[in-house]
Order: C-alpha cells, then sequence, then structure tokens
C-alpha cells in the first residue's frame, strides 16, 4: 500500500471538514481515512477564522452580536454537517428502540422534533459560550474548541467499531490508521497547551472522558457508531470544551 503524501491528506481533510473550495480530485477512500490526522489542524485553522473576526467585530459590535456573527460563519464555513449530524442522532434515538429502527431513522435526512430541539439548544449553548468569552476578553480561546471537537471525532472513529457497510464514515472506518490519530492527538494537545496551558489541558482531559463514555453507549445501543454519531460526538464535544474553558477561565 502506497503512502498518502501529507498534503493530500490535508486536502481531503479541508474539503471534507469545510466549505472552502480545496481541489478534491484524485482524493480517494484512503486519503479521506488517513487525513484524520490532521482533522485537529482543520479545527485550529477554523478557531485562527474565529479569532480574527471576532477582533474585526469588537470595535463595530457588543459581545452578543459578534457571538451571533460568528456561530453563522462557523455554522456557513463548516456547512453544518456536524449538526446534521446531531439532528439525525438525536432523531434516532428519541424515535427508536430497536438497533434497526435507530440506524434506519438515523439515515432520514428530515428533521424531527428531538433533532430540531437538540439543533435550538446546542446553537443556544454555543451562542451564550462564545459571548460569554468575548465578554471576557478570552477569545484566543476560540482557537482551542473546533480543535478538541474534531479531535474527539478521530477518538471515536480510532477506537469503537463502524456499524454500517455503507456511507462517508466507512473511509474514515477502514484506512485510519493508529500513527494517524497520535498524530491527532499530538496537534490537539500542543494547542491546548499553547493557547490554555494546564486549562486547556483540562478541557480534553473532560472531552476525552465523554467521548470515551459516548462511544460506550453507543456500542452498547446500536452495536458502535456511524458517520451521525461521529459528527454529533464532535459538536457536543464542542460544547463541553467551550463549557469548561468559560468555567475555569471564570
Amino acid at each position: 500500500m502506497k503512502e498518502v503524501s501529507l498534503n493530500k491528506r490535508l486536502m481531503a481533510a479541508i474539503s471534507f471538514l469545510t466549505i472552502f473550495p480545496i481541489e478534491g480530485k484524485g482524493v480517494g477512500k484512503e486519503e479521506l481515512g488517513r487525513s484524520m490526522a490532521l482533522f485537529p489542524l482543520v479545527g485550529l485553522l477554523l478557531g485562527l477564522l474565529l479569532w480574527l473576526c471576532a477582533h474585526a467585530f469588537e470595535a463595530a459590535f457588543p459581545p452578543t452580536v459578534n457571538a451571533l456573527f460568528l456561530l453563522s460563519l462557523l455554522s456557513i464555513f463548516t456547512r453544518g454537517i456536524h449538526l446534521d449530524g446531531l439532528a439525525d442522532t438525536l432523531d434516532a434515538l428519541g424515535g427508536g428502540k430497536e438497533k434497526w429502527e435507530i440506524l434506519r431513522i438515523m439515515r432520514d435526512s428530515q428533521v424531527g422534533t428531538f433533532g430540531m430541539i437538540g439543533l435550538v439548544l446546542a446553537l443556544m449553548a454555543k451562542y451564550l459560550l462564545i459571548s460569554q468569552l468575548i465578554e471576557t476578553k478570552s477569545t484566543l480561546s476560540l482557537l482551542l474548541f473546533p480543535t478538541l471537537g474534531r479531535w474527539a471525532m478521530v477518538y471515536l472513529t480510532r477506537f469503537f467499531p463502524y456499524v454500517r457497510e455503507e456511507g462517508k464514515g466507512i473511509a474514515f472506518a477502514s484506512y485510519l490508521k493508529p500513527e494517524d490519530f497520535w498524530w491527532a492527538t499530538a496537534i490537539a494537545l500542543l494547542v491546548s497547551v499553547f493557547i490554555q496551558g494546564l486549562t486547556g489541558v483540562g478541557a480534553m482531559a473532560l472531552v476525552w472522558i465523554f467521548s470515551y463514555a459516548a462511544g460506550l453507549y453507543f456500542v452498547r445501543k446500536i452495536g458502535g457508531i456511524t458517520g451521525d454519531v461521529i459528527g454529533a460526538v464532535g459538536e457536543l464535544a464542542e460544547i463541553l470544551s467551550l463549557s469548561a474553558l468559560v468555567a475555569l477561565i471564570s
């Protein structure tokens, strides 16, 4: 098996995780799967964009309006792909009892009551927490929560079985290698230490505990994880890390 170049992996990670028009021609399933090594790096880039925008808007708008702009930009930059996974997962858990029923509902593209409520609460939580970071002049933390959210996705994919035989997530589950996980972990840990020191390490530890618990829950519930579950855990990990940062900084 040929070694996948770093350039192709980065291109695959950016094209999958963001709306930015990175040329995706020639990126196959192996490149996509092994691109997870760089997921936290893409999260850092998204955080950097948020940080720059926060400072650009700071003089013109109060923290509440600034936070709304940032949350809107993040949703646009990521195409809301993981928010969709969160909604699908909540609909499936709320509407299904048996494994086959949960997996069937998860495939449904329509958003139901549980998904809609979850989306509203998730966006409200992010909005309030980002607003608090801006108000306390802790905007550097905006670089950290997207990084940790994407690291949680890598962790989940590496250590828990993928239950479907097809779908977007199968490439990640099939080709992610142990060294890719450790590269992703090194990036996330370095960012955590550099941005917030021990506070950042504490936030990452909380994300790890949550991701581990979520993986165990879905193994018991449906036998493993799916692409929607990975996205949902990533979104919830972002909220958890934001909550931890706000609490620890305060």
